[in-house]
């Protein structure tokens, strides 16, 4: 069997059909809401969601409103700040340029008021007054020479130890007890000489300038405060305000911010107000302008107002027209049923026509699916597949009839499924095998096991499952679902072809162990013959000969122990062959170095030729030179380079392999030409013979 899947069952895992019932009695229909009560219900909920839509819309643009005039509060509480600030900027260009009138430096008051004098009458109740720093003001232009120094107001008294331009915070006159600010500057000090400066007081008549001319917004009130919220002039009812500080959450709210648009904030008056503020960036004054909340609501319940006397009417006759359709329809619909006669309606014809296509449509629906089922199982049953479906939550098994027939059972007379009876058809080596493979598959989600059975009729079969996991949403694995199928001819198939290879590997070795085993004897016989020859040269040849013979017996021995049809490694095959020289060819002690990069592979029979190769030149510079020999093989570019070489006395200058009379040096050129190679002998010390070899097609 199998685990299970996110599939919903095929028919085909439904093991009995139940017959399709030609006529299917309708139950009695409940008490439920008429059609026209549904209509009524559908345009008044359209009429609310209409007015709600038209509510939104009147509520945004109240709130768009609401951001427009807090822009424009909020632009008018600049320019009230830009003009207080211009207006002691004018007051420090008086003083400065008064402050360059002679005398003034000295603190000579006569020469103070003469100097005064020449600028004429100040507006607005301005006074113009010279002070001695350590002990007072001395002279004004409102009262003259003072009779004895009046105390500077400490506002400005503490601005002007700094030494720059100072602006004072609101305070009460000196000589006058009114509601004032004053503008002053320092006098150059002169050498041993008190420090004087010269002051310019504003009245609140003077200040209430920066309130500007432009009208307000509707019921807005304007105000412009010190830097510690006193007022100083106020649009409305200014004799009972200045003086008083501001409303404390809008002076919080200037602590916070230069500048800003705040709602929900009592004015003095006690109206609850949309405020724009800004804060001078000079002298630090403030300015604000507040509208009453009161305006905007007005002009919302005047809209809302407006929407619902143009949404009634409308509301009304969607009700009256949907009363009128809904008694249509009652009657077209009674009509369609047989139970009364009623004014036919081209919408409910069209309904019969589609209700009595759809009939005839599922009616051929039902026929299709169940050819289909029939056809699917026949489809099952001849490629000896079943499927089934599993619920791990309720354990409810269910099996196609080309399951039952798998496991040798008849699906109309053996009852439903089971886990138990899937388990008893299990051999028992396979058993816990196919339960295991069916846990594992709730937490990876897949299902693969192959596993024997014995069907009911007694034959053992190999049987291949397959299958998915359906989770539910926390995770928790529900079904399982999946199919079977019979593999036991793939099966006795594959042991067949196993058994076949196996036969052809002992063949194969066999082959080898007589190869290996006649390379031996003739070796052995040439030994032989050379031992009893009478003349020394043939003996040599004799022995030259078994000694090919080694040769060839280590590069065959060395290719058959490789994987047969696989590529060889270059530097390996090499490596063993070299050991195989080194053991096999007496050399007095001498050795035999290798230097070969592996990486290289070439076929059993370009391989062949490269042994034969290297140990005809191994052998020849053992035979003929001296010192240890070395062999190097190296890959290039376009191929690979062989290099063999001893440390003897080396080739003469005119030698030409071509020409020469020795076997080995005729069979290294037959390789090399094998190979496709090109074969270099170097003349001098070192013997050094070189050959360049291209890359074949099959190199790896």
């Amino acid at each position: 069997m199998a685990s299970a899947g996110c599939v919903t069952p095929s028919p085909a895992l439904i093991v009995a059909p139940t017959p399709i019932e030609e006529t299917t009695a309708i139950p009695a229909v409940r008490s439920a809401p008429s059609l026209r009560l549904r209509l009524l219900t559908l345009v008044a909920l359209l009429a609310v969601a209409l007015v709600g839509l038209g509510g939104l819309a009147v509520w945004q643009a109240h709130a768009e409103t609401r951001r427009q005039a807090g822009e424009r509060l909020l632009a008018a509480a600049r320019a009230m700040a830009h003009r207080i600030d211009l207006e002691f900027a004018r007051a420090e260009a008086l003083l400065t340029g008064f402050a360059a009138q002679p005398g003034l430096a000295e603190g000579d008051a006569a020469a103070f008021l003469a100097a005064a004098g020449r600028l004429g009458p100040l507006p607005d109740g301005r006074v113009l007054a010279l002070a001695r720093m350590d002990a007072g003001q001395i002279a004004n232009t409102a009262i003259g020479i003072l009779p004895a120094p009046t105390p500077i107001p400490p506002a400005l008294a503490e601005a002007l130890a700094s030494g720059g331009t100072a602006i004072s915070n609101q305070y009460r006159g000196t000589l006058t007890g009114r509601p004032t600010v004053a503008v002053a500057i320092p006098l150059p000090a002169l050498p041993d000489q008190p420090r004087h400066a010269i002051g310019l007081s504003l009245p609140g008549e003077a200040v209430a300038g920066a309130m500007g001319t432009d009208p307000l917004p509707q019921g807005a009130v304007a105000g412009l405060m010190d830097r510690r919220g006193i007022i100083i002039s106020r649009s409305r009812d200014a004799a009972a305000s200045i003086g008083q500080p501001a409303v404390a959450a809008l002076v919080a709210a200037m602590a916070q911010a230069p500048e800003g648009v705040v709602d929900g904030i009592a004015n003095r008056d006690g109206e609850l107000s949309v405020i724009g503020f800004a804060r001078a960036p000079v002298s630090g004054y403030g300015a604000a302008v507040a509208q009453p909340e009161a305006v905007f609501e007005a002009g919302l319940r005047d809209a809302l107002a407006r929407l619902l006397i143009t949404a009634l009417p409308v509301a009304l006759i969607g009700l009256g027209i949907a009363l009128l359709l809904g008694l249509r329809l009652r009657q077209a619909l009674g009509a369609l049923s047989g139970t009364r006669e009623g004014a036919p309606l081209a919408e409910v014809e069209e309904l019969a026509r589609a209700l009595a296509a759809a009939d005839a449509a599922r009616t051929a629906t039902e026929a299709a699916l169940r050819e289909r089922t029939a056809w699917l199982e026949q489809a099952q049953r001849a490629a000896a597949i079943g499927t089934w479906w599993q619920d791990f939550t309720t354990g409810e098994l269910r099996w196609s009839e080309a399951m039952f027939r798998l496991y040798g059972l008849d699906p109309a007379t053996q009852g439903p499924p089971t886990l138990g009876l899937w388990r008893r058809h299990l051999l028992p080596e396979d058993r816990d095998a196919g339960i295991a493979a069916m846990e594992t598959a709730k937490q990876t989600g897949r299902h693969e096991a192959e596993v024997r059975i014995r069907r009911a009729d007694g034959a053992i079969r190999w049987i291949r499952a397959s299958g998915a996991v359906d989770y539910a949403p926390d995770g928790t694995p529900l079904r399982l679902v999946g199919a079977s199928h019979d593999v036991t001819d793939q099966r006795l198939l594959a042991q067949e072809r196993e058994a076949r290879m196996a036969e052809k590997d002992l063949l194969v070795q066999e082959m080898h162990h007589r190869v290996k085993n006649s390379l031996q004897l003739v070796q052995g016989l040439l030994l032989l013959q050379a031992r009893s020859a009478a003349d020394p040269a043939l003996a040599d040849k004799l022995r030259e000969a078994a000694g090919r013979i080694v040769s060839i017996a280590a590069v065959h021995r060395r290719l058959y122990e490789g994987a047969p049809g696989v590529p060889q490694d270059v530097a390996e095959h090499l490596a063993a062959l070299v050991e195989d020289l080194g053991r096999s060819i007496g050399s007095s002690g001498r050795g035999i170095d290798l230097q070969a990069e592996p990486g290289m592979r070439l076929s059993a029979d370009r391989m062949a030729a490269l042994g034969l190769l290297v140990t005809e030149l191994a052998t020849n510079a053992l035979k003929h030179g001296a010192g240890r020999v070395s062999v190097r093989f190296t890959a290039e570019e376009d191929g690979a380079l062989l290099v063999v070489q001893d440390e003897g006395p080396g080739f003469a200058a005119d030698f030409d392999p071509t020409r020469a009379s020795g076997l080995g040096m005729r069979v290294a050129l037959a390789m090399t030409r094998q190979l496709h190679g090109v074969m270099q002998v170097l003349p001098g010390p070192g013997g050094r013979v070189e050959v360049r070899l291209p890359r074949p097609p099959d190199a790896a």
